[in-house]
Formats: structure tokens, C-alpha cells, sequence
């Protein structure tokens, strides 16, 4: 077609496309490197820098988010950055408690890493899966906000599991750690990961430009592994600001279950039903989020790049046709 480079076999290159649409392409591309640059920043250099420089790029995503794409496009953007920041992540608080030895915490779980990692990473996989089938069966006809809103709400409240855990009610029971475990956080959180995550993935994809479809959700996906790399960051250094012992003799929990109802609890349901309302249209999921000619995406193009690719594909076809008639009416003649 018009403007199309081979780069490989494969793999072709529409340098029309790039041409008129610069801007966005080189901003997608550049918000790729968030995520590693900061993971490289905050591992060669102190936690505060790291933050800060975090901080720094979340700014740049956001005006470049404001400033390249449409209006539409930048709301529910935005509103799918503050959901992931919205879940602060206490996970290497967690993982040492449930994995600290009998000097560090003598009545703590104790769990080995086989089975916090490998035999939970199982179950993950399965439920998984499971996950998928009920949302597509339950939850799929739902619109955005109540699916958000009512994931989002679920995840927050599985996370009580690990409370019960942490403040040993389950011990006072009678219901053993990984028991407990197992049936609850290993399998009820990664149950609502999924559940949440979906509907964010489906807004990503719906939010994709015509003709960019893969650039649109490569950019989506790099602003999302990027506020997920801040999360952790975030929850590693409220653990440290805490005072919390991880490692050692006599550790110090205490502040643990604290944090997690803070920040696993009440911060993702009040801060994600905020930037649920305020941000996320509020539409069926099979419905487009964005009217492309409405916000003027194509404005001084004399067509789309969709109809420029259909009128080239028809093109070769009759083409290929009326070569394809002329020979076999030369071997009627012979």
C-alpha cells in the first residue's frame, strides 16, 4: 500500500501513518522506558531520590497524556493512573511476615518459600482462569463503573484475609495458617486481581486511536506497569517510614495491620470510587469510549488511514483478479 515499508518478513511500516501522527508515536515510545528507568534509579540510588524522581515522570506522563491526546482520551487515562496508584501495595511487608523464621517471629506462619511462591503461584494460575470465565459470564454486560467500582471494592475487602492472618484470629479458631491461606488470600485476591484488572485492560484497548491500535495499547500498558513499579515503591517506603522490623531477631510487626487497613483497605475504595466517578465514562463495554471525528482526530487528512488501506487492498485484489482471469482465458484459447 501507499507509504508501506517492508522491515522485515512480516513485519511492514506505515510511514504516512508516522509521518502525519509523530507526536504520538515518539510519546508512546518514550513512555515505555518509564518503568525500567525508574526501576534502574530507585535500585542504584537511595529510596527518597527514587521517589522523587518517580514523582517527576508521573507529572510528564500526565501532561503528555493532556497535551498529545484528545480530551476523552486523557480522563479516562488519568483515571485508569489513579486506580493503580489508588492500591498501595504492602506485598514485601506480607511476604516477611508469612515467610519470617521462629527467631524473627516465633507464632508467625512460617511459611517456606516453596510453598509462599511456587505452590501459591499454582493455585494463581487456576483461579486465573476461573476468573476470566466468571467475569465474561457474570460481568462482561456490566458498564464500566459498576464493574470497576464493584472490583475494586471486592479486592480491597479480600485483603482482610491477610489481616485475620496477621492478627492470628484464624490460630484462635483453630484453622491453620496455610489452610487458611490458601483458601482465602491465594485464592480469593488473585480471584479479584483478575476481576479488577480486566475491565482496566478492556478501557486500554477501547482507548486505542484508529490506525494505532497496537501503539495505543502499548501506551496504556507502559503507564500501567509504570504506576504499578510506583505502588511498590510507595508501600517499600511506608514499611520503612513505619519503623517496621522485617529481618532479624525479634521482629516487629506491629504496625503491619495498620498499614494494611489504610492502605489495602480504605485509601483503594475511597480514592478508586473517586477517580472512578469523576473519570471512567460510564458506558456499556461494548461501547466505543471515544468518538474519533468528533474530537478531530483525523482533522486535515483527506481520509482516514482505514479507508487508505481498504481502497489499497481492493486495488490489488482486482488487480491480481484480472490477471489471474487473463491467463486462464489464454488456456481456454489454446
Amino acid at each position: 500500500g501507499r507509504g508501506m515499508t517492508k522491515l522485515c518478513k512480516g513485519i511492514m511500516f506505515h510511514r504516512g501513518m508516522f509521518q502525519k501522527k509523530k507526536t504520538p508515536f515518539v510519546a508512546i515510545a518514550l513512555s515505555g522506558l518509564a518503568a525500567p528507568v525508574v526501576s534502574i534509579v530507585s535500585t542504584y540510588s537511595d529510596m527518597n531520590i527514587g521517589l522523587v524522581f518517580s514523582g517527576f515522570v508521573l507529572v510528564a506522563l500526565v501532561v503528555t497524556t493532556y497535551v498529545v491526546f484528545p480530551r476523552q482520551f486523557f480522563r479516562a487515562q488519568f483515571g485508569l493512573m489513579l486506580l493503580c496508584l489508588c492500591r498501595i501495595r504492602m506485598t514485601s511487608g506480607l511476604s516477611y511476615f508469612y515467610t519470617a523464621n521462629s527467631q524473627c517471629l516465633p507464632d508467625g506462619p512460617q511459611f517456606s518459600y516453596t510453598f509462599y511462591i511456587t505452590l501459591t503461584g499454582i493455585v494463581g494460575s487456576v483461579i486465573h482462569l476461573i476468573a476470566v470465565i466468571l467475569y465474561q459470564t457474570f460481568m462482561s454486560s456490566w458498564k464500566y463503573r459498576p464493574a470497576l467500582i464493584f472490583s475494586m471494592v471486592l479486592g480491597s475487602l479480600a485483603t482482610i484475609v491477610d489481616l485475620i492472618i496477621i492478627m492470628r484470629w484464624n490460630v484462635a479458631i483453630g484453622i491453620p495458617d496455610k489452610v487458611f491461606f490458601l483458601l482465602g488470600s491465594a485464592t480469593f485476591e488473585n480471584l479479584t486481581n483478575i476481576l479488577h484488572a480486566i475491565p482496566m485492560a478492556a478501557i486500554g484497548a477501547k482507548l486505542a486511536p484508529p490506525g494505532m491500535e497496537a501503539a495505543g495499547i502499548a501506551y496504556s500498558t507502559s503507564i500501567g506497569t509504570f504506576c504499578f513499579m510506583v505502588t511498590n515503591l510507595l508501600g517499600s517506603a511506608v514499611l520503612k517510614w513505619s519503623g517496621m522490623k522485617t529481618i532479624g531477631e525479634d521482629c516487629d510487626f506491629d504496625s503491619l495491620p495498620g498499614l494494611v487497613v489504610i492502605f489495602q483497605i480504605l485509601v483503594p475504595i475511597l480514592g478508586g470510587i473517586a477517580a472512578i466517578m469523576l473519570f471512567i465514562p460510564n458506558v456499556h463495554q461494548t461501547e466505543p469510549l471515544i468518538d474519533w471525528k468528533k474530537e478531530r482526530w483525523y482533522e486535515g487528512e483527506k481520509e482516514s488511514e482505514y479507508e487508505t488501506s481498504i481502497e489499497d487492498e481492493e486495488g490489488s485484489v482486482s488487480e491480481m483478479n484480472e490477471k489471474g482471469l487473463g491467463s486462464e482465458g489464454e488456456k481456454n484459447l489454446v
